[in-house]
């Protein structure tokens, strides 16, 4: 019997309304109905009485909401009391390619160390990784800082800002840093829509009411100062990608802008994974 229905089944008896409760657990009314049917299944008996203004709690319902209820806090007291002896080997972590590349390699390297492995899934947008959170697919995303359930947990580990690359013969590059309303000028080079930097560069674009020139859309994983350098147009990377830009051709200015920055942050979906990662996990 998953211990995960039946905390499942105590939140909806308690809600009344299988939407407020899935709302609660931080999953869909889909995924929720479907494991109510399984306990359903699994006693051969009904458990609700649904109707459109919600779900009543049968007699056997309430037979099970009180006779489960304190065999799952002592449950809860078992695990909480077993917890200091239990020694963790792996870790499911998914993080952007920029971090994956450029700063989490040594983090990797150090938990290996301690004997613990990690399996990386990487993934191009913040969006797609939230997925595999709620999916429980991964148990930890470290990634862009942003807006989640209020049940997730969440650490800040670094800021930083954006820059423009653009190459050394543009008429910017004597430039010590680029407007908003400079970069409005010049072509760009960005990833799809998607991406939330590009997002980003939009909102920042549409608060001054300018209108950029996305000229060049490139795939994701595609070297964009590849495109730069060509001749394509401006780009603008995370400073962490700037870092290991490494292209002779290309120089990199701060684009001048009170929103031209991202915060990265370790996700998870309880507070000990939470804890237990950031107690392992090296900051830069």
């Amino acid at each position: 019997m998953n211990t995960e229905y039946l905390l499942s089944f105590i939140e909806t008896v308690k809600s009344g309304s299988i939407s407020k409760a899935s709302d609660k657990l931080n999953m869909t009314h889909t995924a929720l109905s479907k494991q109510i049917r399984k306990l359903e299944e699994h006693f051969n008996v009904s458990l609700f009485n649904r109707s459109s203004s919600g779900v009543e709690v049968t007699e056997a319902g309430r037979i099970l909401y009180s006779r489960i209820r304190p065999l799952l806090h002592e449950l809860e007291r078992i695990e909480k009391e077993l917890l200091k002896f239990k020694e963790k080997k792996t870790i499911s972590l998914g993080t952007l390619p920029s971090l994956a590349a450029y700063y989490l390699p040594q983090t990797i390297i150090s938990l290996k160390d301690k004997g613990i492995e990690v399996r990386l899934v990487v993934r191009n947008t913040s969006s797609e990784l939230l997925n595999l959170l709620e999916s429980g697919t991964v148990e930890a995303a470290v990634m862009e800082h942003v807006p989640t359930h209020k049940s997730f947990w969440a650490y800040n580990l670094f800021h930083e800002p954006f820059y423009v690359i653009l190459p050394k013969t543009h008429v910017y590059s004597d430039k010590t840093s680029v407007s908003i309303h400079e970069l409005a000028s010049q072509p760009l080079v960005v990833y799809p829509a998607a991406c939330s930097i590009r997002k980003n560069l939009q909102h920042m674009f549409e608060i001054h009411n300018l209108i950029p020139m996305f000229d060049t859309e490139v795939e994701f994983g595609d070297f964009i100062p590849g495109y730069v350098a060509a001749g394509a147009g401006l780009a603008v990377l995370p400073k962490i990608s700037v870092k290991h830009l490494g292209h002779p051709a290309l120089k990199a200015l701060p684009l001048s802008h009170k929103d031209a920055h991202r915060s990265i942050a370790l996700i998870t979906k309880t507070a000990s994974t939470g804890e237990w990662v950031t107690r392992n996990i090296k900051q830069k």
